[in-house]
């Protein structure tokens, strides 16, 4: 099903989609993350839809990694999976936003996540505070603050240099 995500046919590629996503499994989820990296934009805009679907937790640090793709579907379907993962994509993506301060698009598919979390009632209060600190004047300095305070707050260990 793997290979089919890279099928001109767009209903091809939906069908093996939903047929991973419907068989879950630790090899499905390591199968998918791998996809992430495939050179073909399609192939990893699938996986991240599957990942996304499936809802595994244990996707959310690779989905937050995947928000940072160079084709802006990818990232942007990344980041809506890994708002529907809780609290552990919240500490997920607050921990993209600390490695990718410097990334402006990155800082923007991460507003985009974090706006899905409030609609979504987790973490409220957190996601203002760095909503704000993302909306301010210099987000690549007052970011990265924020986003440790809010880590702090919710208990997310601390991130390794």
């Amino acid at each position: 099903m793997i290979g089919r995500l890279a099928s001109p046919d767009g209903v091809v590629r939906e069908r093996a989609r939903q047929a991973l996503v419907d068989s879950k499994g630790e090899e499905v989820m390591v199968a998918l993350i791998a996809s992430l990296d495939d050179r073909r934009h399609q192939v990893r805009w699938e996986a991240a839809k599957a990942l996304s679907e499936i809802g595994d937790s244990a996707a959310s640090s690779p989905l937050v990694h995947a928000m940072d793709d160079s084709d802006s579907d990818v990232a942007w379907v990344a980041a809506e999976g890994v708002a529907g993962m809780g609290e552990d994509g919240l500490s997920a993506v607050l921990g993209g936003l600390i490695r990718s301060s410097r990334s402006g698009e990155f800082h923007r598919v991460a507003h985009h996540a974090l706006k899905e979390f409030s609609r979504r009632g987790i973490r409220r209060d957190v996601v203002k505070f760095v909503m704000n600190a993302l909306e301010g004047a210099e987000p690549k300095l007052s970011g990265p603050v924020a986003t440790y305070k809010a880590m702090r707050q919710m208990d997310v260990p601390r991130l390794a240099p």
